[in-house]
């Protein structure tokens, strides 16, 4: 199987295409290329000013805070990089390959290209990212309640 197949196979499946056509996907595949690391490679550094959308095809990668805490780990279909997409501004966090790691990487501006030529492309792919960030956003929302909660 040709890595065009694999990148359009890996896509289709991921949370952020369930509403794109075949067409659609492949048009987004054809703009998409695929990264390996290895365990400790770092894939983004917090404060880098690449701003490409990344998914995590095979592997995992921790995604590190300001201090190098463990903020999260990214699991095979995790979008990284989607702050960066929306509001192009420099990475919040680190992202650390942990073991072999395959990451599906989508250019900023040719995504953008895209989603301009195609705006029913643009508006499925900013509503799953809406999604994506506004269900992080409530889980923070709880654990910052129940800090506040400890400290009364």
């Amino acid at each position: 199987m040709s890595q065009a197949l694999d990148i359009h196979e890996a896509l289709r499946t991921n949370y952020l295409m369930q509403s794109l056509s075949e067409r659609q996907i492949g048009e987004i595949s054809a703009i998409t290329s695929v990264k390996e690391f290895n365990g400790g490679d770092t894939i983004l550094r917090q404060f880098a000013k690449d701003n490409d959308l990344l998914i995590i095809l095979e592997g995992k990668a921790r995604i590190n805070g300001f201090s190098g805490e463990l903020i999260a780990e990214a699991q095979p279909g995790s979008v990284i990089g989607e702050i960066s997409l929306i509001d192009d501004k420099p990475r919040s966090a680190t992202v650390v390959a942990v073991g072999d790691t395959k990451i599906a990487t989508i250019p900023n501006s040719d995504l953008w290209g895209l989603m301009n030529r195609e705006p029913e492309i643009g508006k499925e792919l900013l509503l799953a990212i809406s999604r994506i960030l506004a269900a992080r956003l409530r889980a923070a929302n709880v654990v910052l309640d129940s800090v506040v909660e400890r400290a009364d």
